[in-house]
């Protein structure tokens, strides 16, 4: 997997990465896939063991459909908006809605990886991105966590990669990326 893009979401905030086995870049790649059906009753199928963690209140297949359908509607509107507000506002930036990935906050040369949740809490949303700035941000990819730790389940070890690879791809170039992105 290599990166073969980044994308302009919101010019100067928020950026989204594109990788050379996708059509899509991942944060628009995200919130189609939280919005179909089909794709969201199979993952819930597939993971209906964690779907019935104590924490999601024995939520059915039906309702967590819905849940994820409305909660990413919301989520990505806020993203959007917020990155725009903060290029103006000091206190209102993407820094209010994304938290660093672990408790051991400890990056290098200002590239840290970070997570947004959905809004509503307990929220198994997340978008994934590297911050550059407060209010820049280069978004990595996004999963479904219905598990506590990231490591316990394939899809998000995928997205542990995806971090990675993005921060060491902004870190390695010589030119700045970020101003010869492709606009929308």
């Amino acid at each position: 997997m290599k990166i073969s893009n980044i994308f302009d979401l919101v010019k100067g905030s928020l950026y989204s990465v594109i990788y050379d086995s996708e059509q899509y870049n991942e944060f628009s790649k995200l919130f189609e896939l939280w919005n179909d059906q089909e794709y969201l009753r199979s993952f819930f199928e597939k993971h209906q063991e964690d779907l019935n963690r104590d924490i999601w209140n024995g939520i059915s297949i039906d309702d967590a459909i819905i849940k994820t359908r409305k909660e990413a509607r919301i989520l990505e509107k806020n993203l959007l908006q917020i990155a725009k507000t903060g290029q103006t506002e000091r206190y209102e930036n993407l820094s209010t809605l994304f938290k660093p990935l672990t408790k051991n906050f400890n990056e290098p040369d200002n590239y840290f990886r970070e997570k947004a949740y959905g809004l509503k809490s307990p929220s198994w949303l997340r978008i994934y991105a590297i911050r550059l700035e407060p209010n820049l941000y280069v978004v990595s990819g996004g999963a479904i966590k219905l598990t506590k730790d990231m490591n316990e389940r394939e899809h998000l070890l995928l997205e542990l990669t995806k971090l990675e690879l993005t921060r060491n791809y902004l870190m390695d170039e010589e030119t700045d990326e970020l101003e010869n992105v492709t606009y929308y």
